[in-house]
């Protein structure tokens, strides 16, 4: 039973990782086509002002703005040329800002990847190590020892047993 549990807690950690990793990258990309819809003027070109942008994104503050904004640590964050290779595969008309996908019903989606990260995966793996703990702590506390025989213990006793060997 504990190696299963152990694997289950295993995974819901595995889980808020890529969460977390999931988070970052749409924060980083989101940050990316904000840069680019501030940086389009009328007569520039669309694919140079983007190649610009990835090329060099410490010019426009793009891993600093998420660093500074969000409660990431730098040693989470990916490498620059991570998201040189990521715009060369993906278009950035392939993607919405993130502030494009919140609806009235449904709230944000960045909202909620961080309510998972937050609240619920913390509170399912200790749902899941409090269960744990039940059936270990019922474990540990020994039974009482039965009682010995020619004793009573306990309310169903009244009175006291009779020593046979004192005079009455």
């Amino acid at each position: 039973m504990w190696v299963i549990e152990n694997q289950i807690e295993n995974k819901i950690a595995f889980i808020r990782q890529h969460a977390i990793r999931v988070r970052i990258h749409a924060l980083l990309v989101d940050r990316y086509l904000q840069t680019y819809y501030d940086r389009l003027g009328w007569f520039g070109d669309p694919h140079e002002v983007f190649q610009d942008i990835v090329n060099d994104p410490d010019k426009y503050y793009i891993f600093k703005s998420i660093l500074a904004k969000t409660n990431v640590s730098k040693f989470d964050l990916p490498a620059k040329e991570a998201y040189q290779d990521f715009f060369g595969v993906n278009p950035i008309s392939n993607f919405k800002q993130l502030s494009q996908l919140c609806g009235w019903t449904d709230g944000c989606l960045l909202e909620k990847i961080e309510k998972a990260i937050s609240h619920e995966l913390p509170a399912l793996l200790s749902s899941i190590t409090k269960s744990s703990e039940v059936p270990a702590s019922a474990k540990t506390a020994p039974a009482p020892p039965p009682p010995l025989p020619g004793t009573c213990e306990g309310p169903e006793c009244g009175e006291k047993p009779k020593n046979r060997w004192r005079k009455q």
